[in-house]
């Protein structure tokens, strides 16, 4: 059984992994790994302000054994909001990532969100039946976006759930 809960200063390090390995650095589509400092001021900002309904809060993603398995991103934006979530890689493939969303879109609903609003790569297959799964949807729209590891803009499809839909 996977929980969610906020992130503690504790667990700086295992967000550090995170956001450092490759495989994450690719989907994220950053230029390279984060600067260890300033992902530090980051967590703990966040950390700081999770009680602020308008802040970004960051869960930590742990499975039945209690391991530290990824992350995700409550992202306010007015009524809606955001919901990134990055597994490690060494624990891709096990239905992580659609639990942790299913989590994620209840805990929103919970603290008054009325509506999900990501977006997702056009390449990134996985993340795209993960959120599907859990009642989201991939719409027409979409922004280009330049993705420095691979030289070039790729499509970030717009995807919505809304919680309250008739």
């Amino acid at each position: 059984m996977l929980s969610i809960r906020l992130a503690e200063k504790r667990d700086f390090d295992f967000f550090f992994e995170l956001k450092s390995e490759d495989f994450n650095v690719f989907w994220a589509g950053a230029s390279d790994k984060p600067e260890k400092e300033h992902l530090r001021q980051f967590f703990y900002d966040a950390i700081d302000h999770a009680g602020d309904l308008q802040a970004r809060k960051i869960y930590i993603i742990e499975n039945e054994d209690h391991e530290k398995v990824g992350h995700l991103y409550i992202t306010p934006n007015g009524e809606e909001h955001g919901l990134p979530c990055a597994i490690l890689q060494r624990f891709c493939g096990r239905g992580y990532a659609k639990e942790a969303i299913r989590l994620g879109f209840a805990e929103a609903k919970r603290l008054g969100f009325k509506r999900f609003v990501g977006a997702i790569r056009e390449d990134n297959i996985a993340s795209m039946k993960a959120y599907t799964a859990c009642g989201a949807r991939v719409t027409d729209k979409y922004r280009e976006t330049f993705i420095p590891k691979l030289n070039k803009n790729v499509k970030m499809y717009i995807v919505v759930y809304d919680y309250y839909a008739d």
